[in-house]
């Protein structure tokens, strides 16, 4: 079979090779025939060296599956289910954090993607008790949305602790972005602001307009801060999602949370010493939660709403491509020219 493969460390060493079909080693595991895998702002940093991976290693880990073929102590699962997975399959389970039931933060995580091989392929080899089934309503290729859906309902809703009618900003209109504005308005929300700068204004911002946003602003050109205020009567937002993970964003989060209100942080910096106004944040006794990655719970709460929402989740997705195309999906995700894209296995 034919997969995208990180080959060597360094900026680059990516390409399509012919490898094995992966095999059955232990009991618990399942095969899985690849329906979709969607492109991580991960697998592009892997492509820059700006995420450590293990190299030679297929790259995804946000996919959809059938399964078929299973190991023989599984017990759940049978030939012919569509299932997604949980990324976490290196996780020790002995660490701290594995026995606190924090195992998407294990300290010796491989994850399929970049620390095993992933889902830019055919077939992938995963551990039974990592799967979660794919309800029937949702097509193969929106269940590969789940990844980053989990991601959010844990990151969001349950780590930013949303409460009924909560107004909410989002500060990144990413695919991280969009899917916080939906599944907020999914849970319950009653104004849902999303903000990015001009250059994802152009598609970002109406996709993000469909899938569940009340307002969007171009920060280049609105004073968002003020039309937080004017839309709160001054209070500010009870929750804010800071999804770019750019000083300018994580600066307007101070200014527009409210008192007691939650800033929850969800986009990752590119680098570690970020400015804050801290002494902001102290007289608003604000709360910040840090998150990484998602919980067992968000996985089937996100296939809940994708399940019975009226909204048309695939909006989100601009490019459909197998990874021939690869070279140019990245380029034009990383161009801005795209939101999410997907990686279609040929038949």
């Amino acid at each position: 079979m034919r997969a995208l493969v990180k080959y060597a460390d360094g900026k680059g060493n990516i390409e399509v090779r012919d490898v094995d079909i992966p095999k059955i080693s232990k009991p618990d595991e399942v095969l899985i025939k690849v329906h979709a895998c969607g492109v991580c702002g991960t697998d592009l940093h892997i492509m820059e060296d700006e995420f450590k991976s293990y190299p030679p290693v297929t790259l995804g880990h946000e996919f959809s599956g059938t399964i078929v073929e299973t190991g023989n102590a599984v017990m759940k699962w049978k030939k012919g289910d569509r299932v997604v997975c949980e990324p976490f399959t290196g996780v020790c389970f002995r660490c701290e954090t594995c026995r606190r039931g924090w195992v998407h933060i294990c300290e010796h995580k491989r994850s399929p993607g970049w620390g095993i091989n992933g889902a830019f392929t055919d077939y992938i080899v995963v551990p039974d008790i990592f799967l979660h089934r794919v309800p029937d309503n949702v097509d193969n290729i929106t269940a590969a949305l789940c990844e980053p859906l989990a991601i959010v309902t844990h990151e969001v809703v349950e780590r930013g602790e949303l409460g009924p009618q909560d107004i909410v900003v989002i500060i990144g209109a990413g695919p991280i972005g969009i899917l916080s504005a939906f599944a907020v308005k999914e849970n319950g929300a009653s104004k849902v602001i999303v903000v990015d700068i001009a250059s994802g204004a152009a598609l970002r911002l109406p996709t993000a307009k469909k899938l569940g946003a009340d307002y969007i602003y171009n920060s280049d050109e609105t004073d968002v801060e003020k039309a937080v205020l004017e839309l709160t009567n001054g209070k500010g937002a009870d929750l804010v999602v800071e999804a770019s993970g750019a000083s300018g964003g994580i600066d307007l989060a101070v200014r527009v949370v409210k008192k007691l209100g939650t800033i929850t942080a969800v986009g990752i910096p590119s680098r570690d010493e970020v400015p804050i106004r801290w002494g902001v944040l102290t007289k608003k006794a604000a709360t910040i939660r840090f998150n990484l990655s998602s919980s067992y719970t968000a996985w089937d709460r996100a296939l809940s709403m994708m399940s019975n929402t009226k909204i048309d989740l695939s909006q989100i997705i601009t490019h459909r491509s197998s990874i021939d195309d690869w070279e140019q999906v990245f380029n034009d995700l990383i161009a801005g020219k795209g939101v999410k894209a997907m990686f279609i296995p040929k038949e």
